[in-house]
């Protein structure tokens, strides 16, 4: 008796498998296409629609003493609009020179932001609540000084601000680089502030008439 030879088709059970392997990719795709968050696009904090101050000297200088680091605890090169920069494009937007003799420096001695990690509840409680996860701590100091040899003159002032946030745990990134960048803007208006009143009261000899 001769032995009869046939060919095997696939079983149903593994197209059906197959089938099912498909259509799990494809939704995890089409999961990944809809979950995209686009990021936001921060506008640079400048101070153009203030009033500039005129300095009776011939020019001025802006000096970035302070070096931004991503050391930890400080985290100012993750800001979406760098406090450095916004404390420079003060003296930028603000400051005039309009005198024929003269120099003025603008020195920025800190433009730091730095995180503090904060405690959170502990146990069975510690699941049912949102802690304040961190807490950032800002900070701007900027040095005005002026000298003009020819009349025998010079002056100087600083302006010192600071501000703190927190930031709960949970915090998307977009989250809290708006929070960030409010913050930003907050300390840039408390130094405009500041230094405006500090060129009136300590500057005078310098304030073009």
């Amino acid at each position: 008796m001769s032995a009869a030879t046939s060919r095997l088709s696939p079983l149903p059970w593994a197209r059906l498998v197959t089938r099912l392997a498909c259509l799990v990719l494809a939704v995890v795709a089409l999961a990944a296409c809809e979950t995209r968050v686009e990021t936001p696009r921060y506008a640079d904090i400048t101070f153009a629609h203030q009033a500039q101050i005129a300095l009776d000297v011939a020019e001025i200088e802006v000096v970035r003493v302070y070096r931004p680091t991503a050391q930890p605890p400080n985290v100012e090169v993750e800001f979406p609009v760098s406090p450095l920069d916004t404390a420079a494009r003060w003296a930028v937007d603000r400051l005039r020179a309009v005198g024929s003799s003269g120099r003025a420096t603008v020195r920025i001695l800190d433009a730091s932001v730095v995180e503090r990690p904060l405690d959170k509840t502990e146990g069975v409680t510690g699941l049912f609540t949102t802690d304040q996860a961190e807490r950032y701590e800002a900070r701007f100091f900027v040095e005005l000084s002026a000298e003009d040899a020819n009349r025998g003159i010079a002056a100087q002032t600083t302006a010192e601000v600071s501000r703190s946030r927190t930031a709960p745990e949970g915090l998307t990134l977009n989250e809290r680089e708006a929070l960030w960048y409010e913050m930003t803007e907050k300390l840039a208006g408390d130094l405009d502030r500041q230094m405006s009143a500090n060129i009136r009261a300590h500057m005078g000899a310098f304030l073009a008439p």
